[in-house]
């Protein structure tokens, strides 16, 4: 009984005391002493050891292991380590969904959460709650008006080209939703995020290049890069409209606000075809035909994917938003 009254602690502290999907996610990821300990977090090793009985050896091993299937991450603070929980369950479905030890139930049963728990706790928010967003939309370079002015943090190349360090994972999403056949290695990690997942062993270094290559890759599939909406994100995820977490929770909810856009908007030439190319490209359905292509600007993205896919060149980007849109901490 007091087992699986801290499997659904840890369930609260996520946001979703009532999911039963998730108290089964969190019996699969931890044993009922893994979990007791999850319990406990925040807190160093040594105040770990002290509220659990345990030694500082027992602690440390049981941490380590929390850290490598995605339930605890690592904070400097005075000098010591702080182990601490997820800060939401989107962090959590990120991290926990690139355990070793996850099966196609694990998957199932994140789906589940996604789907119906989180998507049904955020669209029971009223109207009037707008948080932060979770992402935030980066544009394809090639696809601006040239007379913009790009910011080094909303250009793919230049925030890689300064990262101390790049690695990659495989894309969360894809690996529980499976709703398309899109690149599964390509969610890239800079810095900070490259630093974690590599020390978790979930994460393979890669070059610059190496980088770049995924991103071209990613626009040559259609997929839309985002990053998280602050002024340095520590990763540059690939997204699809199918399996994408953000879009997802964006059209079940009808919450716009889930998912920053860029500073852009896009805009069909006159000399458009109508072929329906950029209709069936857009994550967003912003698109409708008439004689050309017309954008809807409430629901564009500013993604510019629509412009990769035109067969005649006539769709770009355009700045509609100052420099202050993209958060600056």
């Amino acid at each position: 009984m007091e087992s699986e009254q801290t499997y659904q602690q840890l369930c609260a502290k996520m946001g979703l005391p009532q999911s039963a999907s998730l108290a089964a996610i969190w019996k699969l990821l931890c044993t009922d002493m893994e979990a007791a300990m999850a319990g406990m977090l925040p807190g160093t090793a040594d105040e770990l050891a002290a509220k659990s009985g345990k030694t500082r050896d027992e602690v440390d091993a049981i941490l380590l292991t929390l850290f490598k299937k995605g339930v605890v991450f690592k904070a400097p603070k005075d000098g010591a380590i702080q182990y601490k929980l997820a800060k939401n369950i989107v962090q959590f479905h990120d991290a926990s969904l690139l355990w070793d030890g996850a099966t196609q139930e694990y998957y199932d049963l994140w789906k589940k959460v996604m789907d119906q728990d989180f998507t049904g706790f955020m669209k029971s928010l009223p109207d009037s709650v707008k948080l932060p967003s979770f992402m935030r939309v980066v544009p394809v370079h090639e696809s601006i008006e040239p007379r913009s002015t790009v910011l080094t943090y909303e250009e793919c190349a230049r925030i890689i080209d300064e990262s101390d360090q790049v690695a990659v994972v495989n894309c969360p999403c894809r690996l529980s939703q499976k709703n398309c056949d899109a690149p599964v290695e390509n969610c890239i990690q800079v810095n900070r995020g490259a630093e974690y997942v590599i020390d978790r062993g979930h994460g393979r270094k890669i070059t610059k290049q190496e980088a770049m290559d995924i991103i071209k890759q990613a626009e040559e599939a259609g997929l839309v890069h985002m990053t998280e909406n602050r002024l340095k994100g520590n990763a540059i995820c690939n997204c699809c409209g199918c399996c994408c977490e953000m879009f997802r929770l964006m059209e079940f909810t009808g919450k716009k606000w889930i998912l920053s856009p860029s500073r852009y908007l896009a805009e069909v030439g006159e000399e458009c075809t109508a072929c329906g190319a950029c209709l069936d490209a857009c994550p967003v359905h912003a698109i409708t035909l008439g004689d050309i292509a017309v954008i809807d600007a409430d629901a564009c993205m500013g993604c510019g994917v629509c412009a990769t896919v035109c067969p005649v060149n006539v769709i770009r980007l355009n700045q509609v938003r100052p420099a202050e849109h993209i958060p600056q901490k």
